[in-house]
């Protein structure tokens, strides 16, 4: 009804109210009677208006919701396709590494006694640096090899060198490339193998190796590496191939750390921020030396196996994690009685397997857990005592803070 036609109905509803004599009203009661007659008009028509608005939300709502669903749908559908597609070329990439013909650079370690290895934050599919050592006896300079493999992609990197440092900057592109790479098939895999020489020089350098981006890999060795070796890398696992080492420093934030180190001469320190580290040592010290385990992990758990295997004087271990667990089982050679066992855990538990070779006092305190010790077959609550000669000068100390400590001598 249009807004003319109403009018003219209100105003002869209004009109009969004044003529009707069957309505006793005065002028008063009669506009009275006038006024809500039209608030109830004004209210039907809102009441229309409201209902008809809703019938149209209540019948377009789902169609818009449907369509919204399906563009979703159609979306990942795409995605979920490119990305299956990306990771199995990417993986048949990386399976035929050994078939590319790498780029070799080469420089002496002494005058470059760093290098950064660097590769871009985009594109990572199984990016890796491998550290290994050369089978030639007579070379002195540390060999670098680059394999880039790319499908639909492009891959390049760049050597550059400062007065200590060598640099390798591997490009995959950048943050548009990855968007897009996200609805298609690109890929780039990329490999550097840091060969390392057998022999050193007159006064040992040690070798600093820094990674961003790129999974480690220490290759087994056939000769011990005759320096000391410092690596340290950002968003990388570190995997350790039964390496030969004398001293050596591992640093790892955002990664995890496992393998196992064959023959240790010196020290090993390993750390990890935001990481696992999972280690078997074996220690083969020389006479005249002693060696040196120190572990220490910040939101991560540790676990290590150790064996001491010769009668070395005054092997240290020193393990310390926050806001992890400590689980280790450390095998003492015969004939050691001066060990120094430092364990500390915040936030954390402790499981500590020690043989009955260790001689020397122990020493166990926790804030909020309980202690746990057994000697032989016995178990007891002691958090001091001594085991072994009365002589003996080892000493084993754990502290723990909000978690429990359980030790096994046996």
């Amino acid at each position: 009804m249009s807004s003319t036609s109403q009018n003219v109905v209100n105003s002869s509803t209004k009109q009969s109210l004044y003529m009707d004599e069957n309505y006793p009203y005065n002028q008063q009661e009669a506009n009275q009677v006038i006024h809500n007659y039209d608030n109830r008009m004004v209210k039907n028509e809102g009441r229309k208006l409201r209902r008809e608005r809703n019938r149209c939300l209540f019948c377009c709502t789902p169609k818009v919701l449907m369509i919204i669903s399906i563009i979703y749908l159609a979306l990942g559908i795409i995605h979920t396709v490119s990305q299956l597609f990306a990771f199995f070329g990417c993986r048949d990439l990386y399976n035929n590494m050994d078939s590319i013909t790498p780029s070799t650079l080469s420089y002496d370690q002494s005058t470059f006694p760093t290098l950064n290895v660097i590769t871009s934050e985009y594109f990572k599919n199984y990016d890796e640096l491998w550290i290994s050592q050369t089978n030639d006896t007579s070379a002195t300079n540390t060999t670098i090899q680059i394999r880039i493999a790319t499908k639909n992609s492009n891959g390049q990197y760049e050597a550059t060198f400062t007065p200590s440092a060598y640099n390798i900057n591997i490009a995959k592109g950048n943050a548009i490339d990855n968007f897009l790479a996200l609805w298609t098939t690109k890929c780039v895999v990329n490999r550097v193998e840091i060969i390392l020489p057998q022999v050193a020089t007159i006064t040992p350098t040690p070798v600093n190796i820094n990674s961003n981006g790129l999974d480690i890999k220490f290759k087994q060795n056939a000769v011990q590496y005759p320096y000391p070796i410092n690596l340290k890398t950002t968003s990388s696992d570190i995997y350790i191939e039964n390496i030969l080492i004398t001293n050596t420093s591992i640093q790892a934030t955002s990664g995890d750390i496992k393998g196992s180190i064959s023959s240790l001469q010196d020290e090993i320190n390993i750390g990890s921020t935001s990481g696992d580290i999972n280690v078997k040592v074996n220690t083969n010290t020389i006479l005249g030396l002693s060696p040196k385990v120190g572990l220490k992990s910040t939101s991560g758990d540790i676990d290590l196996e150790l064996n001491v295997s010769n009668a070395v004087v005054k092997p240290i271990v020193d393990v310390s994690a926050t806001s992890g667990d400590i689980n280790t089982d450390i095998k003492l050679a015969n004939g050691i009685t001066d060990s120094q066992i430092t364990i500390e855990a915040t936030s954390g538990d402790v499981d500590l397997k020690l043989h009955d070779t260790f001689e020397g006092q122990y020493q166990i305190t926790t804030t909020s857990g309980d202690v746990n010790v057994g000697i032989g077959n016995n178990k007891n609550h002691n958090r001091q005592g001594r085991i072994g000669s009365t002589d003996s000068q080892g000493f084993l100390k754990i502290g723990a803070k909000s978690g429990d400590v359980s030790v096994n001598f046996s």
